[in-house]
């Protein structure tokens, strides 16, 4: 995996390509640590999907090596509380894996 297309783009253009994916709730995987943080933080299915759908990012996405992907963090107040779903992106693979889950 690489994320070389990604890391090319813009903050502004990974925000929106995540956004533009979470629409497609198919294209949306939740690994089984961002689940198990969602359950231990009681943070819905919903929640995450409107945290991908409508968030922004605020910090500079950040390259996993060990991974081969970009890491996106989409932050959002969303449910009375601040809430964030970090991302990978990989130029090979067109889905969003959530990689875990904070409020």
């Amino acid at each position: 995996m690489g994320y070389e297309v990604f890391a090319s783009k813009s903050v502004q253009q990974i925000q929106r390509h995540i956004r533009a994916t979470a629409t497609h709730s198919e294209l949306v995987v939740l690994l089984p640590h961002a689940k198990s943080r969602m359950q231990l933080r009681k943070v819905t299915v919903n929640e995450v999907f409107e945290v991908l759908r409508r968030g922004v990012i605020h910090r500079t996405p950040e390259p996993n090596m060990a991974k081969g992907s970009l890491e996106c963090r989409m932050e959002m107040f969303v449910a009375g509380r601040d809430c964030a779903v970090v991302v990978a992106l990989a130029d090979e693979n067109p889905d969003l894996l959530v990689v875990t889950v904070w409020v």
